[in-house]
C-alpha cells in the first residue's frame, strides 16, 4: 500500500502513474478529484465520450463505511454542478484511498440524478447534512452489491506486488469497447446526455421555425428532431407517427390542419453526419420504449423544476392505486370515471383495467401522441378517443353554446366527459387522479423553489387571473391553480391528488 501519510494530491499522481499509465489522467472536470480518459478517439473528446472513470480520492485508509460515503460525496459533487448534464458520464464512478480502489458502473447509479425534489445544493463534503445521509441510506446496499473493490498491492511471500486482479480488470473489463472504433450505444442512462450534445452540435444546422396560417413565426421543439434522429435506421425514422420524422436528408412534420412542413439542413447535413457517426442507432427495443416514456428527461433539470412537472415513479403509482381501492372500494375502477388531467405519458394510469372509465389529458401534444401510439399497440389500457391534448389552466372545460344550443366554440374535452362534468350526480362519480405540477411564483416573471432559488418563467394563466381574488398569494402556486379550478368548476367530484406537505398545511 501507499504511505498512509501521503498527501491526497501526491496519492493521485502515484495511482495515475502506477495503474493508469495507458490512459490520460490529466483531465480536469470541475471539482471531481480524479478523471480517467481513453487516449484514443480524442477527436470526440470535447463531448466526454471517451471518459472511463470519475473518482473521489481520500488520503490515509478509510473504514469500509467511510469508503462508501466517498461515493456519496462524489455523486453529490456531480449532481450539484450538473456535471452529468454537461458532459457524457463515464463508464464507472470510483473511490480510492491509500490502500484500495473501488468501481461501480455509472449506469447502476444513474437513477439517483433523476430524483424528484432532491436538494442538490448542499456541500458534498458535509457528511452530516440531511441530504448526504438520505442519499447514503438510499444507495448503501447498492454500493455493497455492485461495487468492485481491489487492494492496490498484495503481499507475496517477502515481496509487495501490484494486485494482479486489479491489473486484469483495468486491462480487460475496464476498457471493453473503448478505443476500438466502436460506436457508442444509446442507453436508458445516457440518451438525455447525448441530447445535450446534439443541441450544441446538430441543432444550429437545422432551421426549426416556420410561419403559421396567421403569418406568426413559431419554433418547433428540438427534442422532436432529436427523437427523429435517434429512433432511426439508415437515417430514416422507424416510427412514422413521431412528431417529426427524419427522411434521409431532411425532416418532415404534419401539422394538425394537415399541412406538411419540410426542414432541411443548412450545412448539407455535415454536422448531423459527423455527430451520429459516433453513435449506434437505433437503440435496443427496450431502450426505445424507455426513451419515449421518459422524454421529460430531454428537458434540463432546472427547466423541469421550473415547470414543476415530474415523472411519477412506478412505486408511487402502485401505492396510490392501493390507497384508492382502500378508500373507494375494490370495485372503484368500474364505479368511477377516472380522469388524469396531468397525464404526461400516462404512467399514473398504468395497471388500471377498465378503459371505458379512463380519460387522460396533458399539455404536451407529443405526450398525447405517445399515449395514443401505446393505445394502438395495446401497451396501455386507454381508448384513443379518451386521450386528448388539454391545457387545464387555460382551455375551456365545456363547449361554448348560444341560447339555441348551437356550438360557438368547441372544447377539447370529449363530449362524453363533458356530459359528466355538466351533471351533478354524474360528477359525484368523477375521480380526478393527478400528480399536479409543483412550482411557486414570486411574481409574474419568476419562480422560487422550496430552496428559495429564484427562476424565470412563471406561467400566467386564465385560472390564476380568474381566481386571484380568492386565492391571493396562493395563486402563485401552480398546484393551487389546479386545485382551485377543480374545486370551483368540478364541484363534488372525488380528488385523488399527490401532494407535498405544504399542500396539506396550506
Amino acid at each position: 500500500m501507499y504511505s498512509l501519510k501521503i498527501r491526497e494530491e501526491e496519492l493521485k499522481l502515484k495511482v495515475a502513474g502506477d495503474f493508469f499509465a495507458q490512459f490520460d489522467t490529466t483531465r480536469i472536470v470541475q471539482n471531481i478529484d480524479f478523471c480517467v480518459v481513453q487516449k484514443d478517439r480524442l477527436d470526440f473528446d470535447e463531448l466526454g465520450s471517451n471518459t472511463l472513470l470519475w473518482a473521489e480520492a481520500k488520503k490515509g485508509e478509510l473504514k469500509l463505511e467511510d469508503f462508501y460515503q466517498s461515493f456519496v460525496q462524489l455523486i453529490l459533487t456531480i449532481g450539484k454542478a450538473k456535471i452529468n448534464e454537461k458532459t457524457l458520464p463515464p463508464e464507472y464512478l470510483g473511490a480510492f484511498d491509500a490502500v484500495k480502489i473501488a468501481f461501480i458502473p455509472y449506469e447502476s447509479i444513474a437513477f439517483v440524478f433523476n430524483q424528484n425534489d432532491f436538494n442538490w445544493q448542499v456541500t458534498p463534503s458535509n457528511h452530516e447534512s440531511k441530504e448526504f445521509k438520505q442519499l447514503y441510506a438510499q444507495i448503501k446496499e447498492l454500493l455493497k452489491d455492485k461495487s468492485l473493490i481491489f487492494d492496490f498491492f498484495i503481499q507475496e511471500k517477502d515481496e509487495v506486488k501490484k494486485n494482479k486482479d486489479l491489473e486484469h480488470f483495468l486491462h480487460n473489463d475496464f476498457i471493453v469497447g473503448w478505443g476500438q472504433g466502436k460506436a457508442i450505444a444509446i442507453t436508458k442512462n445516457n440518451f438525455n446526455i447525448v441530447y445535450q450534445k446534439w443541441l450544441a452540435k446538430v441543432k444550429p444546422s437545422i432551421k426549426l421555425d416556420y410561419k403559421d396560417e396567421d403569418g406568426k413565426v413559431k419554433e418547433l421543439n428540438p427534442a422532436d428532431f432529436y427523437l427523429a434522429d435517434l429512433l432511426s435506421k439508415d437515417n430514416k425514422s422507424l416510427k412514422q407517427n413521431l412528431e417529426v420524422v427524419l427522411l434521409k436528408d431532411h425532416y418532415e412534420k404534419t401539422l394538425p390542419n394537415g399541412f406538411e412542413l419540410s426542414f432541411k439542413f443548412k450545412d448539407e447535413q455535415k454536422a448531423h453526419k459527423d455527430f451520429w457517426s459516433f453513435y449506434e442507432r437505433p437503440p435496443a427495443e427496450e431502450v426505445r420504449k424507455h426513451i419515449l416514456k421518459r422524454r421529460d428527461l430531454l428537458v434540463p433539470r432546472d427547466i423541469r423544476e421550473r415547470k414543476g412537472a415530474f415523472f411519477t415513479p412506478a412505486i408511487w403509482v402502485e401505492k396510490a392505486q392501493e390507497y384508492l381501492a382502500k378508500a373507494l372500494g375494490e370495485n372503484y375502477q368500474d364505479e368511477y370515471i377516472i380522469w388524469d388531467l396531468c397525464a404526461g405519458t400516462g404512467n399514473l394510469l398504468a395497471n388500471l383495467q377498465n378503459k371505458k372509465q379512463i380519460y387522460a389529458s396533458t399539455l404536451d401534444e407529443a405526450d398525447v401522441k405517445i399515449m395514443k401510439d401505446d393505445a394502438k399497440e395495446g401497451k396501455n389500457n386507454l381508448f384513443e378517443k379518451h386521450i386528448f391534448q388539454f391545457d387545464f389552466l387555460n382551455d375551456e372545460l365545456l363547449d361554448e353554446v348560444d341560447k339555441k344550443g348551437n356550438i360557438l366554440k368547441k372544447s377539447k374535452v370529449p363530449e362524453a366527459l363533458q356530459a359528466i362534468i355538466k351533471e351533478e350526480q354524474k360528477r359525484k362519480k368523477l375521480l380526478i387522479f393527478i400528480n399536479p405540477p409543483y412550482a411557486e411564483a414570486t411574481s409574474s416573471k419568476s419562480i422560487v423553489s422550496e430552496k428559495s432559488e429564484h427562476k424565470d418563467l412563471v406561467a400566467e394563466s386564465t385560472i390564476k387571473n380568474k381566481y386571484q381574488h380568492i386565492l391571493r398569494q396562493g395563486a402563485k402556486e401552480l398546484y393551487v391553480q389546479f386545485l382551485a379550478r377543480i374545486y370551483e368548476e368540478l364541484p363534488n367530484c372525488i380528488l385523488a391528488n399527490f401532494s407535498k406537505l405544504k399542500n396539506l398545511q396550506g
